[in-house]
């Protein structure tokens, strides 16, 4: 009892920070399996072939989290990580994916019937989401945007949704040179909304960047497939920090 009264109270929170793919919009590439099952590539190699070997065994497929944002290799840095932190031009990044594409899916990648592929999923945005942050507008409480991205995307993602609008503070990895789940990127965006990572709460779909988050203090919410869960789940952590949004 006596070390309960001596433990310090967490603060209020005071920001919110949202990611983009997973959370704001749909999952992006969600579906290369049927891509892959479409041209006869084995599963998993398109996966592979854009974005490396994951570290996390949550990122499994089927499991949660968005696989453009889950990118990793372990030992070393894929070239989807490059392009995420500008040091490497789209052009560049898909020579590379060509050039890989007989060793991981065992023969020539057809590009065109990719980026047709690619461009009928587009962006879907999770408008649920929307109307929550527009809330959030409304309380005390400050908001900033965290992004894993790409330079050349910024125009498309950007015209998805009003965000210069919804967000005072915009954090895009290709614009800062570092990524999630580097912690200088939260403590970046914590920073420059003017709040400690102990009074903020942060949405993500990806696991490994939720748990760099709860690292540095902050709390986190792991958003699933169902967004409306997240919503709920984030504002029962900001009515038990102390924030009242209703």
């Amino acid at each position: 009892m006596g070390d309960r009264a001596s433990r310090p109270e967490s603060p209020e929170i005071e920001l919110v920070i949202f990611d983009y793919g997973g959370v704001i919009s749909e999952r992006l590439l969600d579906d290369l399996a049927v891509f892959e099952t479409r041209m006869g590539y084995p599963p998993g190699s398109i996966d592979r072939l854009l974005f490396g070997d994951r570290v996390s065994r949550e990122m499994a497929p089927g499991s949660d989290g968005d696989p453009v944002d889950s990118a990793h290799d372990e030992g070393s840095v894929h070239d989807f990580h490059l392009l995420e932190t500008g040091d490497l031009g789209f052009a560049e990044y898909l020579d590379g994916v060509v050039r890989r594409a007989p060793e991981i899916i065992g023969r020539e990648l057809d590009a065109v019937a990719f980026m047709e592929f690619t461009a009928a999923t587009g962006v879907r945005v999770q408008w649920p989401m929307i109307h929550e942050i527009r809330r959030l507008q409304d309380s005390s409480i400050a908001l900033a945007l965290l992004t894993n991205n790409v330079k050349e995307f910024g125009d498309a993602w950007r015209a998805s949704f009003p965000v210069d609008e919804l967000f005072p503070v915009i954090i895009d990895s290709s614009e800062v040179g570092m990524r999630k789940p580097d912690p200088r990127i939260y403590e970046l965006t914590c920073e420059r909304a003017g709040c400690a990572p102990a009074a903020s709460v942060f949405l993500d779909d990806n696991p490994d960047n939720v748990a760099a988050a709860r690292a540095l203090g902050i709390e986190t919410v792991h958003v699933g497939r169902d967004s409306l869960a997240a919503i709920a789940e984030l504002r029962a952590i900001l009515d038990r920090r102390g924030v009242r949004t209703r």
